[in-house]
């Protein structure tokens, strides 16, 4: 995995108070979520964000996005 940092386009699932993402546009091309691995909620540059790590189709490692809550912008963290 490298550190990317790169806004992203993401379309969300929204479902019991669960939140997951379930496709992720970006300039390395468009991935389709297969599971989100793990949630958890940080403070990155003094702002409340969610980090995602999730296994996408058609690749074997997974990657990393962040939800800014307060902006509600995705960013493509760890590729």
């Amino acid at each position: 995995m490298k550190l990317v940092r790169e806004k992203a386009n993401v379309l969300v699932l929204f479902g019991q108070s669960v939140m997951n993402p379930i496709m992720i546009m970006c300039s390395f091309g468009a991935f389709k979520v297969n599971r989100v691995l793990s949630i958890s909620k940080e403070r990155r540059y003094l702002r409340d964000c969610y980090m995602f790590l999730c296994s996408v189709e058609g690749r074997d490692e997974p990657i990393e996005l962040r939800w800014d809550i307060e902006g509600n912008i995705w960013f493509l963290e760890k590729f």
